[in-house]
């Protein structure tokens, strides 16, 4: 393919920490190495990287910045700069339509990309949502000649995890915004086929399906060993990394079949132990903070990227956790797992997470299912289950799914030509 002008605009983006931050950089390194001029078009409130002007990564304005300072902090904090977090939405995304970015930070993207354009224009721009406002800055870009393909992480109005607005007004503001956003773009992207799905009933548009993945270079620089502390070597240690989050991974009907399998098989939850890497919220805290006898729980706090796909490595099987009432949740953690190399324990069946890992030859049950989830508890602490092969880490890993998205691009630049 032709070598192209790319500009990647993403509100999350490193330093940030946040999961919604590593497919994009992912996206930018591996499009760069397909020999694509990418710029990165981003937020300053979390911070600079030394390497920005190199990148290059161009880092805007932003309100929460200005209130962050106000309170005496340098930069906006990331969920994973904490052991604990909280659920509670902002005041104002009751009040602002799509969401508070719109006014905190939209604006000002807009206005560099613009800037940008006209000094160097792009041939394509790429905007990642959440948050959906910033969709605003490919339809700039694209009246001005740029072909533009948006990427939806996380569906606009299909299964949101934002809360419903209070208003019918309100509420077909945003519809109409999708609608006439989404269905602007010259191409859209979904990470999963269930919000594709919707999209295309919805008559909003046509997605192609790019689905996360994992880098491989991170893995492979993440030491097993510099971890090993972490866990007990005389138990099985199922490890679950990141955060359970509020909407579709609710922990509650695992910890009930964690309980299930102490009560009915106490030999095999004597081997077993739980370790979770990421930060709680209050609730989840005194869940876990529980007896579990003879199985244990052990919470190691939140864990810088690297620490944690060291994690992965060390552990002798992974925990995904996926409600079916959220079908189109496929964790970004999912794609980590599969490359990790220790086998899945998949509690999501009823979701794409599940679909991909059924399709690659592992099992998935029910995470509302208490008495399949102790079951499946039972096969893991006894070493039944089964890692994914090679051709499952090659499937999901970056460097394909920017070639994925980079035919994206020119099929967007074709027809927007």
């Amino acid at each position: 393919m032709p070598q192209r002008r790319i500009l990647l605009a993403a509100y999350f983006y490193p330093p940030c920490t946040d999961t919604g931050a590593h497919r994009p950089a992912a996206m930018a390194k591996y499009l760069r190495r397909l020999g694509h001029d990418v710029t990165v078009l981003t937020t300053s409130a979390y911070g600079e990287l030394p390497g920005d002007a190199a990148g290059p990564v161009v880092r805007t304005a932003d309100a929460q910045l200005w209130r962050a300072r106000l309170r005496g902090a340098r930069t906006v904090g990331s969920l994973y700069d904490s052991d604990t977090y909280g659920n509670r939405p902002h005041p104002l995304s009751k009040v602002i339509v799509p969401e508070p970015l719109a006014l905190a930070w939209t604006p000002f993207a807009v206005r560099a990309a613009l800037r940008l354009h006209r000094a160097r224009p792009f041939d394509a721009v790429i905007t990642t949502s959440p948050p959906e406002s910033i969709h605003a800055v490919g339809r700039a870009l694209q009246r001005r000649g740029a072909a533009w393909v948006a990427d939806v992480r996380d569906a606009w109005n299909f299964e949101p995890l934002r809360p419903p607005f209070p208003t019918r007004l309100q509420r077909r503001l945003d519809e109409r915004l999708e609608r006439s956003l989404l269905g602007a773009a010259d191409a859209v992207v979904c990470v999963s086929e269930p919000a594709a799905a919707d999209l295309r009933a919805r008559g909003i548009a046509d997605p192609a399906l790019v689905a996360n993945a994992a880098d491989p270079e991170l893995l492979d620089a993440a030491d097993p060993g510099s971890v090993a502390e972490l866990l007990d070597s005389e138990r099985t240690s199922l490890v679950y990394t990141g955060r359970f989050g509020s909407y579709g991974r609710d922990p509650r009907p695992l910890a009930r079949g964690l309980r299930l399998l102490a009560e009915r098989e106490p030999e095999a939850a004597a081997k077993l132990e739980l370790v979770i890497a990421g930060p709680l919220t209050q609730e989840e805290a005194q869940l876990f903070a529980g007896d579990f006898g003879p199985a244990r729980v052990r919470h190691v706090g939140a864990l810088d990227r690297g620490r944690a796909l060291a994690l992965q490595r060390a552990a002798d099987a992974l925990l995904l956790v996926a409600q079916p009432r959220r079908s189109q949740l496929a964790n970004f953690k999912l794609f980590e797992y599969l490359a990790a190399g220790p086998p899945v324990l998949a509690l999501a069946a009823g979701t794409e997470a599940g679909r991909i890992v059924a399709e690659a030859g592992g099992e998935a049950v029910r995470a509302d299912d208490p008495e399949a989830i102790a079951a499946a508890l039972e096969r893991t602490a006894r070493g039944e289950l089964e890692p994914f092969g090679a051709e499952v880490r090659e499937r999901y890993s970056y460097p394909g799914a920017a070639e994925r998205m980079a035919r994206v691009v020119e099929d967007a630049i074709t027809r927007r030509g």
